[in-house]
């Protein structure tokens, strides 16, 4: 951590001016070291900046450890600090020695500080009230904090009012380089022992915390904070969460897709649940009388094959693959044939002569162990599946005559 850095000095420059120290090429990128440091570098689960030095397009910024080349020894400096050189890659060469302007990506600056921000409000709420730890903390395009003990949904629910009622608060959000005797004497959440400078970012009371990143100037720039997920990890939880723009463009994708279910089911937004409850079970009654209409199907089907005994090939539209089952069993049960094959095409639209239509199937026997003959089967028939002795099932890729050829072939 770079204490002179310009992110920590003047937190909101957006612009600047650098000389390069070096460049060096790295296979289709360059390595740049400046001579100011504004850009930040990835670290603390925060991404690196982005932007341009000069006409520099600049991708990344990574900060590098600096060792003595005869024991590998980290330096330090004389406060305790680690030695460190910024590394900015870019897509083409600069003139070293050179100085160029600086611009800093600020909508992405702007978008990693809301949410650290944010998750620095939810990761002190959540210590103040349950004593958990924040132990993992990362920045994608979702951002997730893992805690080291259990919490519900629920529980989240109230931290998020909580979280939000900072925010709305708008309080300054103020960093603090405290001397060792002062640190000593301050209660804040630290992940590790720290040595050296130590930053302290005072979110607006809510929490206080050792840390290396970017912050908005006021809890209110932080905008909404959104807990969309919860889920057990490592014996704590792992939660998700959006902060600023980004809990408000999920708010309004998600708000956009429940005006679209509210359209297609006819009811208002407050009604969905109801009309989706609705849709359901009129799915599950036409669905029990499908299931019954079926059952009646394959007993006068089987009636008319009852005394077949040769290997059964049936070809049935219109059949999930629960029905294709039930429908092979029923056939096993209910004829003398030795070998029961239901087939059902994927794609009506496909003729069934076509050696590309595509079928779902079902084998089965009560005296035949078909699993031994489901690798050959699907080598004929450009399928894939398996399952017990007594029945396999999966799909295939041909037309009805080969599947017809391959179970005479086969199962005869």
């Amino acid at each position: 951590m770079e204490k002179e850095s310009l992110y920590y000095q003047i937190p909101y420059v957006k612009e600047f001016d650098a000389k390069v120290l070096s460049c060096v090429k790295s296979e289709d990128k360059y390595l740049v070291e400046l001579d100011a440091h504004g850009f930040y570098p990835e670290g603390g689960g925060q991404p690196a900046d982005k932007g341009a030095i000069g006409d520099a397009v600049l991708s990344d910024v990574q900060e590098v450890t600096l060792k003595d080349p005869s024991t590998g020894e980290k330096l330090k400096d004389d406060r305790g600090n680690i030695k460190v050189k910024i590394i900015h890659t870019v897509d083409r060469p600069l003139t070293e020695g050179e100085t160029f302007h600086c611009v800093i990506d600020w909508e992405n600056r702007m978008r990693n500080s809301r949410n650290h921000s944010g998750e620095h409000i939810v990761s002190g709420l959540v210590h103040k009230h349950f004593g958990y730890n924040n132990v993992g903390f990362h920045m994608s395009d979702v951002m997730t904090i893992d805690f080291d003990g259990p919490l519900t949904f629920k529980q989240l629910m109230e931290i998020e009012k909580e979280a939000n009622a900072v925010v709305l608060s708008n309080v300054p959000v103020n960093t603090l380089w405290p001397t060792p005797e002062e640190l000593e004497k301050t209660d804040f959440r630290s992940k590790k022992e720290l040595k050296g400078d130590v930053r302290l970012v005072d979110l607006g009371g809510a929490d206080l915390c050792a840390c290396c990143g970017t912050h908005v100037m006021t809890t209110g720039e932080i905008g909404p904070i959104k807990i969309l997920s919860v889920l057990g990890h490592k014996g704590g939880v792992r939660v998700e969460l959006f902060c600023g723009n980004d809990a408000l463009s999920d708010y309004r994708k998600k708000h956009e897709q429940l005006l679209q279910m509210s359209h297609m089911l006819s009811v208002s937004i407050d009604e969905l649940v109801e009309g989706v409850q609705m849709v359901l079970d009129q799915s599950r009654q036409k669905d029990w009388r499908i299931g019954a209409i079926n059952q009646r199907y394959y007993e006068m089907k089987a009636e008319t094959l009852k005394d077949f005994d040769g290997v059964l090939t049936d070809i049935e539209d219109g059949m999930n693959n629960v029905e294709l089952r039930k429908c092979c069993d029923h056939f096993m049960k209910h004829t003398a044939s030795k070998v029961v094959g239901v087939f059902g095409r994927k794609d009506d639209s496909i003729d069934a002569q076509d050696d590309n239509c595509q079928w779902n199937y079902v084998i089965g026997s009560a005296t035949v162990d078909v699993r031994s003959k489901a690798k050959d089967f699907n080598a004929l028939t450009n399928g894939r599946g398996g399952g017990q002795k007594e029945m396999i099932q999966g799909s295939a890729t041909c037309s009805e005559s080969i599947l017809h050829k391959s179970m005479e072939e086969l199962f005869s």
